[in-house]
């Protein structure tokens, strides 16, 4: 059993290394930077949004349109689909 616990920890710590080296040069590829930075704005943009939708109508006081997650979730389904594709698109150019 003891032998069972070094190889185990043996093997994390391999996993380790190997998945700090694949950090290291993800870091260094350009392309990967730049969907980092786009998926980091969509997702700023999309927290501002909701934060602001919020903010009208509680604070505000402003009648906003009530919007059901069963109308929703398709649409984000959709958005989702097309930044993947695009995301594909433009790394196959460069």
């Amino acid at each position: 059993m003891e032998d069972f616990g070094r190889r185990a920890e043996a093997a994390g710590e391999k996993f380790g290394r190997d998945a700090e080296a694949a950090a290291h040069r993800w870091s260094k590829d350009p392309s990967v930077a730049a969907a980092g930075d786009t998926a980091a704005r969509v997702w700023g943009l999309l927290v501002l949004a909701v934060g602001l939708w919020f903010f009208a109508d509680i604070t505000l006081g402003m009648n906003m349109p009530s919007v059901a997650w069963r109308d929703v979730w398709p649409i984000a389904l959709i958005v989702l689909g097309l930044a993947v594709l695009l995301r594909g698109v433009a790394s196959r150019r460069t």
